[in-house]
């Protein structure tokens, strides 16, 4: 972490293009407000009903990959605003992950997610957390619209 901030945002990392937005609005909304960043990978290991060996190397190819996948986003957020972010992998599923880790971690005060303007629905976590899910959650959460230019990021963070 850059700062001695007692407050943090967290932002979820996906292959989607919306989390590429929600990542630079939650960076710069950070560098703005001396807040630390985390960042989130959800590995979903589903019912994997292979022998013990063959799921073990499963399981750690995906680790490897987030975890590759993690620093390449943290180099991105480095060269955007010179924050260092802390990247942290969990495994299970996205809402429970999310909810488990926003009780262990109380410095944890916004959470970011990018919503998908492209489909039908904004995207499985946003659905579930702007419908139902909202009263599992005791922060507040931010909708970041995946179509929001770049140019329009700044003016919007005050």
């Amino acid at each position: 972490m850059t700062t001695s901030s007692s407050q943090a945002y967290l932002v979820i990392a996906d292959d989607t293009p919306e989390f590429e937005v929600a990542l630079r609005y939650a960076a710069r909304l950070a560098k703005k407000r001396k807040a630390s960043l985390f960042i989130l990978k959800v590995i979903e290991i589903e019912n994997f009903q292979h022998w013990g060996n063959i799921e073990k190397q499963m399981k750690e190819e995906l680790r490897k990959n987030a975890e590759k996948e993690l620093w390449n986003v943290a180099r991105n957020v480095n060269d955007l605003n010179g924050l260092t972010p802390v990247l942290l992998i969990r495994e299970g599923s996205p809402q429970d992950v999310l909810i488990e880790m926003l009780e262990e971690m109380p410095m944890i005060k916004l959470l970011l997610l990018g919503g998908n303007t492209d489909g039908h629905t904004p995207g499985p976590l946003v659905s579930y957390f702007s419908g139902k899910g909202l009263s599992r959650l005791e922060i507040p959460l931010v909708i970041i619209p995946g179509n929001l230019k770049t140019g329009m990021i700044s003016p919007l963070i005050t």
